[in-house]
């Protein structure tokens, strides 16, 4: 383990604790002395910035068909199109994928920007784009892969947002997951009651299926993360880095990201 991975773990033990506690993670299980925090969604504002079509329901489609279940507002916000999703009218198709996937777990509020996928970069329209979306939902929870995701795309996210709230008021809840790179999680949302909707909203990615069985490793994956909650009753979590803004920007700055140097953002 390199120096800078230490420290970002101890950033994370140091800080995720006092604000789980704050905004209601509890502790629920302590197996081999170490405890397992769990959180509850409920009707809050929600954006999730998702990188390509999929990474959405993959990361926290679970957790998404729950806060649906309280009521909650949530806005989608696709960052690239996919248009090197596989011939011509890639994008369109993957457009027409997305809302049949969100419309299976409840949601109807999309937004794309149309970066170009596979090389998503935090360019001055993009941020601009994403800062009206972020202004416009006034968001409790964003959810985003977590910057050490292996996709460039994923960990540009992170980039992207440090851009758009620079300079403004925005405070939300950052809640980061993982597509393709397990992260090293402070929250843990049992789906047993939301996996069989996450799994249907899957299965209408047919172009992203074509290439690889998102659906086995997912919910595979899923499966794994329940054995942090064991109590017998659960089959399926999803896993989360959740803390502040000024925490998760200054994580992402600390790990060689762009991000306001004091951790604030206005």
């Amino acid at each position: 383990m390199n120096a800078i991975t230490r420290i970002l773990l101890r950033v994370l033990s140091r800080t995720a604790r006092p604000y789980l506690k704050s905004y209601g993670l509890l502790r629920v299980k302590k197996v081999f002395n170490q405890s397992a925090l769990e959180w509850t969604p409920a009707n809050e504002r929600v954006v999730v910035l998702a990188p390509h079509m999929d990474d959405e329901v993959i990361g926290c489609g679970g957790t998404l068909a729950r806060h649906i279940a309280c009521g909650a507002d949530i806005t989608v916000v696709f960052l690239t199109d996919g248009r090197r999703g596989g011939g011509a009218g890639a994008a369109a198709t993957r457009k027409q994928e997305a809302g049949r996937a969100l419309a299976e777990l409840g949601i109807t509020k999309i937004v794309y920007l149309d970066g170009e996928d596979g090389r998503l970069d935090a360019t001055a329209a993009l941020t601009l784009m994403l800062r009206e979306a972020l202004r416009a939902a006034r968001p409790d929870i964003v959810y985003l892969p977590f910057f050490l995701e292996e996709h460039p795309d994923h960990r540009a996210a992170s980039a992207l947002l440090a851009e758009a709230v620079r300079g403004t008021q925005l405070t939300f809840r950052c809640h980061a997951y993982e597509v393709w790179t397990p992260l090293f999680p402070n929250c843990f949302v049992r789906i047993d009651a939301t996996v069989d909707a996450k799994r249907r909203a899957l299965s209408h990615y047919q172009s992203q299926l074509a290439e690889a069985d998102y659906l086995h490793t997912s919910l595979g994956l899923n499966a794994y993360r329940s054995s942090a909650l064991l109590d017998g009753g659960c089959r399926f979590a999803e896993a989360f880095c959740a803390v502040s803004l000024p925490q998760y920007l200054e994580l992402f700055r600390r790990y060689g990201g762009a991000g306001p140097s004091d951790g604030t953002v206005s």
